[in-house]
């Protein structure tokens, strides 16, 4: 297998507290890839801000180009360490320049999806970053640029792992004061991936082919791994308030490997790991990661009693975002407001109130004492997009969807869930009531997984979750949004396919995220003829992926996201309102 690696390291970004580890780090990466016999220069490549070299996103992406145009290679591996910033729920690498020059970072999502159509058969991207929050560094328009070409071919996507030494949570439980995480940033995520990789832990290696007396690590192992180790490495050090360091994965390779170890390496006994517990293990028993793994299984496979009992047993001696996971899923899960309209359509609000609503394809009334219920009889179709402005300097953009209900749940000033069920008195109801307890277990889970990183399928459930959000010969449109990208990070395509087709077949009209995600909108920009709602994503990770896709926003749009605000759902500052409702006004799209 020819291999290649691109190991990235910045210790110091603009004005930010220097890091002491990084570029030792991704130099220590880049010694383990020449034992691995990846070809020094060519294939090894090692970019640093060692002797104060400055590190910038055109150094890295012309390494990368230099390898794709070779003679090509099966694996391609990118590395780095140093600071990141968590922005519209994606990461961002910073590197020499930043944060001063936006542009002088890396947009880790949107790499990713051009990394899948780069041509190589197996692309690896590690983030050993040492996370703060945006506001901690005044970094909200850093806006980040791509290191993979975007020409790829859109008919040969291949698996693209990603590892993260940290999980991308609640913007609010980041550590704001960049100079603690520096303090306390020791690469301790790459030492205990390298330890991986070099064979110290030969329990986690497989045999090869027959007549292949070496051992390999492959990726799925190694994630499970580090799930557990790194919580143990980090309640040993007693850093577990110091800094942020519950590590994640995406896994969609399953046959490639990561490291080669030659058979004198002793095998061992491998420990017993299930659902991402290692049983033999008596480190850190509660992660956001695996709780949330295990409630979106429960849900997925309709045991409901499983599910209350493993809430309750979530919050036993657990993290306080833990805690947070299981109470979210709670109160999202409890209906509320009325159920229907005499319009079979309409808005519903709680925790934030409406000041205003604009609707240029509807009639949209505000009622209620609280200004939280919107009375909406459509006059052009069966979808529409509706502009909220909310109390408290922010608001959305809400579709409206014939026969359903939208119902919209904010904390702290966050969007945390827009819920669609069909109003009472629509034809929908009586099938979707038999429903309802499961499918709202279903979609209260999944908005609580994404609000501390993202809601994620095992590709054992996947099948399974399909079937699930389906009634009345539909689909539940809020778990079909949060399913796409589920599906879309397990590559997928087809799943997402199938239900843009289920929505247009049921309500006469798609998503914005759904088209996106199986990128039937690339080189397009959306107009009302198209039937979809709104015209930019709903969920904010959609975001960093428009532009790998090439997909053009209406021009009224232009500049909008540096408007937007954190949370899950797209939420907007009231200069952002000001641009969107210029877009409906227009009525050039839907």
């Amino acid at each position: 297998m020819a291999r290649a690696g691109i190991f990235i390291g910045v210790d110091q970004s603009g004005d930010l507290q220097p890091l002491n580890d990084a570029a030792t780090g991704a130099a220590r990466m880049h010694a383990w890839a020449l034992q691995q016999g990846f070809a020094d220069e060519t294939h090894a490549k090692l970019i640093t801000d060692a002797n104060r070299h400055k590190v910038t996103p055109d150094r890295i992406y012309d390494a990368i180009e230099q390898i794709l145009s070779g003679a090509g290679v099966d694996q391609l591996i990118v590395y780095f360490a140093g600071h990141g910033v968590r922005l519209r729920r994606s990461e961002h690498w910073l590197l020499t320049d930043a944060p001063t020059r936006s542009n002088a970072a890396v947009d880790v999502s949107s790499s990713v999806e051009l990394a899948r159509y780069c041509g190589v058969g197996h692309v690896v991207l590690i983030s050993d970053a040492c996370r703060v929050a945006p506001e901690g560094i005044q970094a909200q328009n850093v806006s980040g640029v791509d290191i993979f070409p975007n020409e790829g071919d859109a008919s040969r996507a291949k698996p693209v792992d990603q590892f993260f030494a940290c999980v991308l949570g609640r913007v609010a439980s980041e550590i704001k004061d960049p100079a603690v995480l520096a303090g306390n940033f020791s690469a301790l995520y790459t030492n205990t991936l390298l330890a991986a990789l070099q064979g110290k832990h030969p329990q986690l290696l497989d045999f090869g082919e027959q007549g292949d007396t070496a051992r390999y690590l492959r990726p799925r192992r190694l994630a499970k791994h580090l799930e557990v180790e790194i919580p143990k490495r980090v309640q040993e050090l007693n850093l577990q308030f110091k800094v942020n360091q519950e590590p994640d994965a995406i896994i969609t390779s399953d046959g490639p490997w990561l490291s080669r170890l030659d058979a004198s390496v002793s095998t061992g006994r491998r420990r017993r790991v299930v659902r991402g517990f290692d049983l033999t293990s008596k480190g850190p028993p509660k992660s956001v990661r695996s709780v949330a793994r295990q409630l979106v299984h429960s849900a997925t496979q309709g045991e409901q009693s499983l599910l209350t009992d493993q809430m309750e047993e979530a919050r036993v001696d657990a993290k306080p975002e833990v805690v947070h996971l299981v109470d979210t899923a709670e109160r999202v899960a409890r209906p509320f407001g009325p159920d229907h309209f005499e319009t079979q359509c309409g808005i519903k609000t709680r925790g934030v109130h409406i000041a205003e609503v604009f609707a240029p394809r509807a009639r949209a009334t505000v009622l209620g004492d609280q200004s939280d219920i919107v009375r909406v009889e459509l006059m052009e179709g069966p979808v529409a997009t509706a502009l909220l402005r909310f109390d408290g300097g922010f608001g959305m953009a809400v579709p409206l969807i014939e026969g359903f209900v939208a119902a919209i749940s904010c904390e702290n000033g966050e969007v945390i869930d827009v819920a669609y069920e069909p109003s009472a008195n629509s034809w929908r109801w009586e099938e979707y009531r038999a429903h309802a307890p499961h499918v709202r277990s279903l979609r209260a889970v999944a908005a609580a997984a994404s609000l501390h990183g993202r809601f994620r399928l095992d590709q054992a459930d996947a099948a399974l979750f399909a079937q699930r959000m389906q009634y009345a010969k539909g689909l539940d449109p809020t778990l079909a949004i949060y399913a796409a990208y589920a599906y879309h990070d397990l590559q997928m395509i087809h799943r997402i396919d199938q239900m843009s087709a289920y929505l247009r077949g049921d309500i006469g009209a798609s998503l914005f995220d759904i088209e996106l995600l199986r990128r039937s909108l690339v080189d397009k920009t959306v107009t009302h003829d198209n039937m979809i709602a709104p015209c930019f994503p709903l969920l904010s990770q959609g975001w960093a992926l428009l532009r790998a896709n090439r997909v053009k926003l209406h021009p009224a749009l232009d500049g909008i996201e540096g408007s937007m605000r954190d949370s899950v759902w797209t939420t907007f500052s009231y200069a952002g309102l000001e641009k969107l409702k210029d877009a409906l006004a227009s009525r050039e799209i839907r």
